[in-house]
């Protein structure tokens, strides 16, 4: 049994509606959940309580996204490093990573008061480029620039070994969880969400030999290109790099801390959201 939640934190997709907000306030409320709002991404939305990231962390025992699974992996890396479950409310179009849709949210509001749901810790990745740190809970994309034209040629090391050199569009750097991202879309692997592995998979890559690899986590892993690029952070954050600058990507020390339905089935999200394993 996990930790009763009554005070629940609670984020916005920028576009959310105070009609959607205060419509699920008003379930979280009936079943005496105290709301309380994270005030950045709240735009023109006026709520009481409402606090910023940093001091709402500190007084709610979990934080619930409302909007797709972007606005979930924004949250997710912005409560890095805390103690924070977070879950989110599907209000967008696939909801792959999302915990329930609204429909589905006063069911679910038992699970959480009696401590009847699950935690699941999701691997992260660390990328260090000139001297600063990003996280990321699905991917790292090495690519070109609007000015860059050409292909890539990424120079890739393990454990300070060069063992590649990725020639192509780009790169994709994946964690299991984000193995049906960008990388399903590359060709790569579909891997577990709640295993431990680091994904490379080339994006139009310009030789036979370049194929997708899934490797331990324990590894380090070091980039350089030889022209500027751009590294892409879960799709959502850009990176500019410099020709040559080391890119180093690693596991991430500590996981993300999804809440979860105890019955729900990996195997059967995939076949509803992707048609995984059915016939044309």
């Amino acid at each position: 049994m996990q930790k009763n939640i009554t005070k629940l934190g609670i984020f916005l997709r920028p576009q959310t509606s105070l009609e959607t907000f205060l419509a699920i306030c008003n379930i979280l409320q009936k079943a005496n959940i105290e709301v309380i709002l994270e005030s950045s991404s709240a735009n023109d939305i006026s709520f009481t309580p409402s606090y910023p990231l940093d001091q709402l962390i500190q007084k709610v025992d979990a934080i619930a996204s409302i909007g797709g699974d972007g606005t979930l992996l924004s949250l997710i890396r912005k409560v890095y490093g805390s103690h924070i479950p977070v879950f989110g409310i599907n209000t967008g179009k696939l909801g792959f990573l999302t915990a329930i849709n609204p429909f589905e949210l006063q069911d679910f509001l038992k699970l959480l008061t009696t401590g009847n749901y699950l935690i699941e810790e999701h691997m992260m990745l660390e990328a260090q480029i000139n001297n600063q740190n990003f996280f990321a809970i699905n991917e790292f994309l090495i690519s070109k620039n609007n000015l860059t034209s050409g292909i890539l040629n990424i120079q890739a090391y393990i454990d300070g070994e060069i063992f590649n050199t990725y020639k192509g569009d780009s790169l994709i750097i994946a964690t299991p969880t984000g193995s049906t991202a960008y990388n399903i879309s590359a060709g790569g692997s579909i891997v577990y969400p709640l295993c431990k592995n680091i994904l490379l998979t080339p994006v139009a890559a310009h030789t036979l030999t370049q194929r997708p690899m899934v490797l331990d986590h324990t590894l380090t892993l070091n980039f350089k290109v030889s022209t500027q690029s751009i590294v892409i952070i879960d799709g959502q954050e850009t990176i500019v790099t410099n020709p040559n600058d080391i890119i180093t990507i690693k596991s991430a020390q500590k996981p993300a801390l999804l809440i979860q339905q105890k019955q729900r089935n990996y195997f059967k999200v995939l076949k509803e959201k992707f048609q995984w394993g059915q016939n044309d």
